[in-house]
């Protein structure tokens, strides 16, 4: 009986399901993102009046006009990091869009026989 009383609770007099708990809730907090305090205000960091507005400009450079040149070369080197689609998945997607698209055509198509049929019994 009494191995049985020692089995069941932990090293600390605690039982061992109830430990296993804290534990898990332990580890859980841990692991919650914490909101950080903000640190003790020094009068040497302290504001005392509103932050100066930055001009609508943004930066003081001027911008320099794209030539066609740059943007040719800007627009290839764009183009070399797309991941372009393989043929299989091409053909994939090509089929599923022609599939859409006659769905699409059909369900248009029968709306107008049907408009058009009660449109000649109503008016016809």
């Amino acid at each position: 009986m009494a191995q049985e009383k020692d089995d069941a609770e932990g090293d600390n007099g605690v039982p061992a399901a109830q430990d296993q708990a804290q534990e898990v809730a332990r580890a859980a907090a841990s692991s919650r993102p914490v909101r950080k305090s903000l640190p003790e205000e020094s009068p040497a960091t302290k504001k005392d009046h509103a932050t100066p507005k930055q001009r609508a400009g943004g930066s003081v450079r001027a911008r320099k006009r794209t030539t066609p040149v740059s943007f040719v070369r800007e627009s290839a080197g764009e183009l070399r990091k797309v991941v372009w689609p393989t043929a299989s998945q091409l053909r994939q997607y090509f089929i599923v869009v022609l599939v859409f698209v006659l769905l699409v055509i059909a369900y248009v198509s029968a709306l107008d026989l049907l408009f058009g049929w009660g449109l000649l019994k109503i008016f016809g």
